[in-house]
Formats: structure tokens, sequence, C-alpha cells
């Protein structure tokens, strides 16, 4: 692929120390929440094109979906005084929650739309507050929310957060709303108004629900209709094995984007595996909202002359036997050590475009594109088979291999300071340089700063040169990453 773009990770201040002992406490502070699959229905025919779809200003991911069942994860809350009920897409790639309300343009058309997953009734709530700052998101499927932002009370879980603030979408290209559960830096408020609020993760630490912004995240398998979202703990019924952490990487000057340093990928697929590593280190995006996973066209092109993998350029998709899903073969992924190994079966998906022969399946890996603004996504097809913690609060993330038959529930608090997670090993030397993306003939590095340590710090020291255009190193946080292109309303 012509150029690169190479990130450089000064890590001095990531700390190696033997994992915390275990503490299970009485009653942890913890909530758990049911997340669950849905297809979508309603407004959504617009999705039903070929799109281009930007997870960011600097991520494009081109992919046919009007083959595709198109799905999301949902949590349900309740917002007002009294409680009004809501169903919303969970968001690993955003930062807002926001609603839809009954007379938007949108919801308001026939059929009610919206309804199933609820509508804000601004006039019925006694709680309700008009904090009169406008509220833009616009996410990478083209998926669009505008409004003003208010406060009211939030309950989820059974627990209950005062004068949440949230966005009142007045005008909207979606059936229901979204909560996003990134980095305070990706809220709408903070694109725009360069201030910071307190959104999900860290509202619950202020409410004193949970010690420290920082949530565990299971998705289960594609047959499954349920997962898991755990916001200040960790369920080590849900993974097998021991979490490793790895430091998340700064973008742009700042932790925004839930990003980690991919070092190896191999095949085991038969008596011997074979590595597929020379492309690598690669900086990634961990993105429960992204359907499939994509990665650099040579390491593709390896994965699919192992599996016997077609790649059709007018359906943006490549095929493979269906049969393969029932072999013993698996690609393993390895960041820095920590290794997630993700079975054929989690790869092979039961989807058909109009060009795929009979009796052939869809496969989750494909290349992303060679612009400017490609990035490199590990997506659902990854993430399934990863219990994987977002610790925003010393902007790391821990893994371990996904139990998809877990048994009693072992819940363990994360608590406040340094190496939070309970039972997880950072890992012994995270490489401290990478690509990160295919974009041409540009050069893109970032420094770390020894004496940053939290997500509200900047991330060091950022240069660009040379190329047709360089990345922007200063205000990148537009809200084109929610629902992650193909996003968690187009999950497989």
């Amino acid at each position: 692929m012509p150029g690169t773009s190479l990130i450089s990770l000064a890590l001095t201040s990531f700390s190696f120390v033997n994992a915390l002992n275990l503490n299970q406490r009485d009653v942890p502070a913890i909530v758990e929440l049911p997340i669950e699959r849905k297809q979508v229905t309603g407004g959504l025919h617009k999705r039903d094109s070929t799109l281009n779809l930007p997870l960011s200003n600097y991520v494009c991911l081109p992919f046919t979906f009007r083959y595709f069942n198109r799905y999301f994860y949902i949590l349900n809350l309740t917002l007002g005084t009294p409680a009004q009920q809501f169903s919303v897409a969970l968001d690993t790639g955003s930062s807002d929650l926001w609603v839809n309300i009954p007379d938007s343009s949108f919801c308001s058309s026939d059929n009610d739309p919206c309804a199933p997953f609820g509508v804000y009734d601004t006039h019925a709530s006694s709680t309700y507050k008009n904090l009169d700052i406008d509220f833009n998101a616009t996410y990478g499927d083209g998926t669009n929310a505008h409004g003003y932002y208010a406060t009211d009370k939030l309950t989820l879980g059974g627990v209950k957060v005062d004068d949440m603030q949230f966005g009142v979408a007045e005008s909207t290209t979606v059936t229901q709303g979204i909560v996003g559960v990134a980095y305070e830096a990706l809220t709408s408020e903070a694109s725009h108004q360069g201030k910071k609020y307190a959104n999900l993760p860290q509202a619950l630490v202020d409410s004193g629900a949970i010690k420290s912004p920082a949530y565990s995240l299971w998705l289960n398998n594609p047959k499954a209709s349920r997962g898991s979202i755990l916001f200040g703990g960790v369920n080590k019924a849900m993974y097998k094995g021991i979490l490793q952490t790895v430091p998340i990487v700064p973008l742009h000057g700042q932790y925004s984007y839930l990003a980690v340093t991919l070092t190896g990928v191999s095949v085991e697929h038969g008596n011997e595996p074979t590595d597929y590593s020379s492309q690598l280190p690669l900086v990634v995006l961990l993105d429960s909202g992204t359907t499939l996973t994509y990665l650099p066209e040579k390491l593709v092109n390896q994965i699919y002359k192992e599996f016997d993998a077609t790649f059709l350029n007018e359906d943006g998709i490549a095929y493979v036997d269906c049969d393969l899903q029932k072999k013993n073969a698996h690609v393993v992924f390895s960041f820095s050590g920590a290794t997630i190994s993700v079975r054929i079966s989690e790869l092979v998906l039961e989807a058909r475009a109009p060009n795929f022969p009979k009796n052939t399946c869809a496969f989750g890996i494909v290349p992303a594109g060679n612009s400017l603004n490609s990035m490199y996504i590990l997506g659902d097809t990854f993430l399934r088979s990863a219990y994987v913690v977002y610790d925003l609060a010393n902007n790391e993330i821990s893994l371990a291999n996904t139990n998809f038959s877990p048994t009693k529930d072992e819940i363990l608090e994360i608590g406040t300071g340094t190496r939070a997670v309970p039972g997880a090993t950072p890992v012994e030397s995270p490489v401290t340089s990478a690509t990160v993306s295919s974009a041409t003939d540009l050069v893109h590095t970032v420094t770390i700063d020894s004496d940053v340590t939290g997500s509200d710090s900047t991330a060091g020291k950022t240069s660009s040169s040379r190329g047709s255009a360089a990345l922007p190193t200063s205000n990148t946080r537009q809200l084109l990453s929610g629902l992650a292109g193909a996003g968690l309303l187009l999950a497989l």
C-alpha cells in the first residue's frame, strides 16, 4: 500500500507491575445492564444502498450493506419525572446521550416509527431543563441528530442520576436515540463549544454509583440475542485466562478514540500456525459499533488465501464456503503479548450478496481503504471473541478471550487510581511505534509526555509532514465516529 502514517508512542509512564489481588466486595459499586440485539426497522431505508462510510475525519470504510440484515445493540433507561422509557443504541464510538421527541420531522411521520423506542415529552417532566446549548451530532453512516442540550433525571439499572445532560433531537434520521460511552472529548459540546461535560461513564461516577469511569463489554456470540455492559466492574465469569492491559493510543494530541496497537496476526489452520505480521504493528480502533474487521489489503489477502476467500469489489465483501464455519481454525490477534483467538465460526457470517455463488457466506475481514481517511478497525467479528475493559481514567484497555458459556457471576469492582482493573496484568513491553493508517505519503507522529496520565490531559506533541494533505493536529473532535461506520445500528 502506498505510503503510511507513523505514530511513535513514548510510553514511559506506563507501569509494569504484577496484577493486583482480586478483591470481591459484598456489594460492589457497579451498574450492570443487559444489551439486546435488535434488527433495524422503520426509517432506516436510506441505509439500504452502497455507502462510503467515514468513521471520523480520518476513517473511511467502504462497504455494501443492502444485502445484509442490520442490527443494533440497545439498552433500556428512563428520563424525566415521572419516568419516560427509552431503548437507545449503545455506542462505544461516540459520547453523547440523546433521544427523539414526538414532533420531530422524522418521528412525526406515518406509522410513528420512533414510538417503539420511546420519545421524550419535555412538557411531561417536572425535572426537565433546557440548557439553551446547541446539540449537533453526525455519525459515520450518515445518521444525524440536531437540537439542543437539556438536563433531567436519568435512571438505569436501578441507579438514578440527577441533572443528566443529554441531547434533545428536534431533527434526526434514525428511529431510536443513542447513548455514547467514549471519552468526554467526543461530545458535541466539546467539539463545537470547546467545553466538556460529564457524559454517562463520568456521570455514574459523580452520582456515586461507580468508582471510576470504566466499563466492561461482553457481546456474546452472533447467534445470541443478549450481551451485557458492566459499568465500574469486571465479571470474571465472562472471560477465560487473564486480563492483559495495553495503553490506549492518543490520536491528534488527545485521548479520544479507543485505539490500541496490534502487533501480531497469525492463522491456526492445520498443524502449524502461520504468522502474517510483516505489516505490523498497526494502530487499530476497538469498536463494538463496527460490523466487520478492516485491515491492510496485503494482510487480508494472506488470510483470504488460507481460507479460500474471494473478495468481490462490486459488493465490497468476501465470500467463503459456508462449511468453513465447521472447521477447527482460528485467527489469532496479538497486542504486545496479549492474544485473542477468534474461531473461524465467528468470521463466517450467514449473509449473502447477489454475486455470491450458492452455498457461500460472507467473511468478516475486509481490506481497509488506502485513502487519507482510512483507518484500521477491529469490529464485531473480532470483539465477540474478546472481553474488553475500557478504563477511561487510566487510558488503558484490558483484554481476555470471551467465555461463551459463563456460569456463576463473579463481579469485581474497578477502583480508583492506577492499576484499578482487578486481576489485570499490564503487558511487559508495549510496542511504542505503529502505523496509523494507509494514507498516501504522510507521516504523523505523536509523543506521549511522561506526565500524561489522565483522560483529561492532552497527549503530548504532534507533528505532520509531507503528502497531499496533513492530518489535523488541533481540534479533530468531529462526531463522525459514532456507530463506527457500519455502526451498532448495522451490526450483523
